[in-house]
């Protein structure tokens, strides 16, 4: 039998949630209930087989192998499902025993003060209160009858009255007691619903953003003879902060762009798409990159009114002119694959979005055929360890010269999944602070 948390029973419906609130508490009383009638059956099974009281040792014994059926079957998913009539008909069986194995004198406490005491502890409808009260009051009245039938009649009927009040009055109060319990519940399960379906929305609403975010990623890269492209995003939250994009030029020209915005979360995510709208409308331009971000930079400065800080790094590859024009606006230097070396493209700027001009310079790299070039965000440098050490540039560095191997020949796909496989391996179970994201391009021949 599941118990409930508040947060939980918030999910469900009123009637539902009050059900299975007050299961929960009658699943507790039961274990106890059923223990404590445990031992008077066993008492009596023995007794009965001491004395040859055969009739009473079977009942008796019956009873104990359905208490212990019960207890062992207390966590089928069938006793949980239909534990409100199981423990009704529980109640009443325990009630006809108990009256049947009762002496004369000890049947009056037994039948009408222990069972209907407790339905003060259950809590139950209206109706089931009422089917128990009638029914102890019935079997209770027929026990009175049966131990004492030599009663006068008047006398009979006053001692029935009598039994009777008690069981109304405790039917009363369990009434008032479910009643008072059911307020107090659904008091603390309207508060608790509110902001459990506040917080089903706000998750519901960043699922949508982050699914709007990676619809901004390129599905998969252009296929070109010339060039190898292979990218993906690791955001650290919902919704990251990073992105990259292929931009393809008229004249045969491919621009890659990688920027980050600083932070992660819904604000990065909404500067991200209006950068990445911003690129898409000058990529006619994107040919002179520095002129580019130039743009961005006054366009993220007029219209964010809050301060915000936007990385950019854009590679321009040139088949024609065997050339690899770079551009890096606060972001972490390309890195440059050659024969086993690697290098740092880039100079230091200012990001983008500040009060001030973002200085950036231009850098140019002759290119070979087989040469491997990759763009990141700094989340991948930045990644921590268990014991907080960040793997560095060089680290990176050294993770691309033993990705790309002695051969030299892998693919920029496969050159990818060995970055990230080895960034997980140094990041074991650390948690992810930063988006990461990478973005291999491999030259064929140019």
């Amino acid at each position: 039998m599941k118990t409930y948390r508040l947060d939980e029973l918030a999910l469900l419906s009123e009637d539902r949630a009050v059900q299975a609130h007050f299961d929960s508490r009658n699943y507790r009383v039961w274990r106890i209930l059923a223990a404590v009638l445990a031992v008077p059956s066993l008492v009596l099974t023995l007794n009965g087989l001491a004395n040859g009281q055969t009739l009473h040792a079977t009942v008796a014994g019956l009873n104990l192998a359905l208490i212990a059926v019960l207890w062992w079957q207390r966590r089928h998913p069938l006793f949980a499902r239909h534990f409100r009539p199981l423990l009704l008909a529980f109640l009443l069986l325990e009630f006809v025993l108990a009256v049947l194995a009762a002496t004369p004198d000890g049947d009056v406490v037994l039948a009408y003060f222990f069972f209907p005491a407790l339905l003060c502890v259950l809590r139950l409808r209206a109706s089931e209160y009422v089917l128990l009260v009638v029914t102890f009051g019935s079997v209770g009245g027929l026990g009175v009858i049966w131990n004492q039938d030599d009663l006068p009649v008047t006398a009979l009927l006053g001692q029935l009255v009598g039994l009777a009040i008690p069981p109304l009055v405790v039917l009363v109060v369990a009434l008032l007691l479910a009643r008072r319990a059911r307020r107090g519940f659904l008091a603390r399960w309207r508060t608790v619903g509110t902001r459990e379906r506040d917080r089903l929305r706000m998750r519901d609403e960043l699922a949508e953003a982050r699914r709007i975010q990676l619809s901004m990623l390129p599905e998969a890269a252009p296929r070109l003879d010339w060039l190898e492209l292979s990218g993906s995003s690791l955001p650290a939250t919902e919704v990251g902060g990073d992105f990259y994009d292929y931009l393809p030029l008229d004249d045969g020209r491919m621009v890659v762009v990688l920027g980050d915005v600083a932070g992660h979360g819904v604000s990065s995510g909404l500067v991200l798409a209006s950068v990445k709208a911003g690129l898409h409308l000058l990529r006619d331009e994107m040919g002179s990159p520095l002129e580019v971000m130039e743009r961005l930079h006054l366009m993220i400065r007029e219209t964010v009114r809050w301060r915000v800080i936007v990385t950019l790094a854009a590679a321009v590859f040139d088949p024609g002119e065997r050339a690899l024009t770079v551009v890096t606006a606060g972001h972490p230097p390309l890195l440059h694959h050659r024969g086993g070396t690697v290098r740092a493209v880039g100079a230091p700027s200012l990001p983008l979005g500040t009060g001030l001009p973002p200085q950036l310079v231009e850098r140019r790299v002759a290119l070979e055929d087989g040469d491997l070039v990759v763009l990141y965000s700094d989340g991948a440098t930045e990644l921590a360890d268990l014991k907080d050490r960040q793997l560095g540039e060089d680290g990176l560095a050294d993770a691309l010269r033993r990705a790309v191997g002695r051969r030299g020949g892998q693919s920029a796909s496969a050159v990818r999944e060995s970055l990230l496989s080895m960034l997980s391996r140094h990041k074991s179970d650390a948690p992810q602070r930063d988006d990461i994201t990478l973005v291999v391009a491999r030259l064929g021949h140019l």
